[in-house]
């Protein structure tokens, strides 16, 4: 049944319609009440209220009248809204009621109560929502005199609507694996050129000067920090495919001892920092290169790759590859072979452990120096959430971003900055940790997944993530306002 939202006036109203009744002034019946099937939901701009009332259980003499009136209560004075009241009579009551239609207003909530028998009626309301109504009651208010008066004692509470938002979630964060020895290196790759099929090093040939440059700055990068300690300058020469495999190991080992030996004579470094290494014929590299080319410009790909790959000697392979494909042949020799024939330069150091304030700054000018532990503890000098905090994590992430325990660290830093997008991308690469588990809960909440989400972090609970509990409580929060605001 459909009441319309009543106020206090109507109660007073209906309350004068019926004075002349006998009003019953014996004790309070509102503990024969039984509420059922309670429901109170937000839609847009209503407060929706619907129950049964049974008074199965409620007597009343031949001329007694009750009157019940359900009201929203909010927390403070003042915030109240009266619904549409039932009005309970006993015989008499009902036919002196029924004799005076000129003084009724709607009359779908006055009953006749039949003693001993079971009666009900199910209440369905809506109220204009008011800002104060996310935390409000819904009780019953018994009115046994018919003067409208309403006490303390004469109210029963029968629900209790909270439209407050959950609290935020808890995101754990973990402490990086303290590295044992800072072990870091600087790589990359020298195009020097020597003249066809010599060996030794001219500085001022060509393009020389610029790619040695190369190597040697690299190395003055690190000679000149005093943060680290040099361990190891490899210099690795590589020959392309084309002549033969036994000339091609020769100019690859002679053409990498000799630019070794430039390198080191620029500097006043033990000599047994420096190593040599070679490949004669870089396949490897020449794969990579064929693979990534289009089929405009190789439109035998697959052929060319099957050939790289098979078992025939290098110096078979570079001849069918002639013989059978000529102009492809052609486009490798003149656009891949002269990239292959490089060196490629490693330089290996050690850096020493730094304190909370040395990392602090480090971080933000050479953060591959630091590791992840050292950034965490910087970190762990903010509040969670706030901006230096965040700078921390996402310092840590770009600078390691395969790291699980990074991935999942800024992850929980974005949930907590409210970027659910962010942390998703983190989490791609967070491994499967308990706590990596518990945070892709509280994405899959946010979406508004919960069975995943309620999956998701009861596996994290048994795993002995501790912050899961209450992220579980923000949870089961979450589902009621869901069911509440339609």
């Amino acid at each position: 049944m459909s009441l319309m939202k009543s106020t206090i006036s109507l109660l007073l109203a209906a309350a004068a319609a019926i004075a002349p009744v006998a009003a019953k002034d014996s004790a309070s019946t509102l503990s024969s009440l039984k509420v059922q099937d309670m429901n109170i939901s937000r839609a847009n701009d209503n407060l929706n209220v619907s129950f049964k009332l049974d008074f199965s259980s409620v007597n009343l003499g031949s001329n007694e009248q009750i009157i019940y009136t359900p009201m929203i209560v909010g927390e403070e004075e003042g915030q109240q809204v009266a619904l549409t009241p039932i009005i309970l009579n006993g015989r008499n009551a009902q036919i002196k009621w029924e004799r005076e239609p000129k003084r009724h207003r709607e009359n779908n909530g006055v009953i006749r109560r039949v003693n001993n028998s079971e009666q009900s009626i199910a209440l369905d309301y809506g109220s204009h929502y008011e800002p104060w109504m996310d935390f409000c009651n819904i009780v019953i208010a018994e009115d046994l005199c018919g003067c409208g008066v309403l006490r303390d004692q004469d109210k029963l509470r029968v629900g209790l609507f909270d439209n407050t938002p959950a609290e935020p979630v808890i995101m754990t964060f973990v402490t990086p694996a303290v590295e044992a020895v800072k072990a870091r290196a600087i790589e990359g790759s020298a195009y020097v050129e020597f003249v066809v099929a010599k060996t030794n090093i001219l500085p001022d040939f060509r393009n020389n000067a610029a790619e040695i440059r190369r190597i040697t700055k690299s190395i003055d990068l690190v000679k000149d920090d005093p943060t680290v300690e040099i361990t190891e300058i490899n210099i690795h020469g590589f020959a392309s495919p084309e002549g033969t495999y036994a000339l091609n190991t020769r100019l690859a080992s002679g053409r990498a001892a000799s630019l070794t030996e430039y390198v080191k004579a620029q500097y006043n470094l033990p000599s047994n920092l420096f190593t040599t290494g070679y490949t004669p014929e870089d396949w490897v590299g020449l794969r990579r290169m064929v693979e990534a080319a289009d089929l405009a410009t190789l439109p035998q790909k697959a052929e060319l790759l099957e050939i790289i790959d098979s078992d025939l000697a290098p110096d078979a392979k570079d001849r069918k590859l002639e013989t059978y494909y000529p102009n492809s042949y052609v486009i490798m020799l003149h656009e891949m072979y002269p990239a292959l024939r490089r060196s490629d330069y490693k330089i290996k150091y050690v850096v020493r452990s730094f304190t909370v304030e040395e990392t602090a700054e480090i971080m933000k000018v050479n953060p591959g120096n630091v590791s992840l532990n050292e950034m965490f503890l910087v970190a762990n000098t903010y509040q969670p959430g706030s901006p230096e905090f965040n700078e921390a994590m996402l310092i840590a992430v770009n600078t390691y971003p395969d790291d699980p325990t990074a991935n999942l660290n800024a992850a929980a830093a974005a949930i907590t900055a409210g970027d659910y997008a962010k942390a998703e991308q983190y989490l791609l690469k967070a491994g499967d940790s308990p706590e990596a588990i518990q945070a892709r809960g509280v994405v899959a909440m946010n979406r508004g997944d919960l069975d995943t989400a309620e999956r998701l972090l009861l596996q994290a609970k048994e795993a002995g993530v501790k912050d899961a509990d209450h992220n579980l409580t923000v949870l089961a929060r979450n589902r009621r306002l869901a069911k509440q605001n339609l």
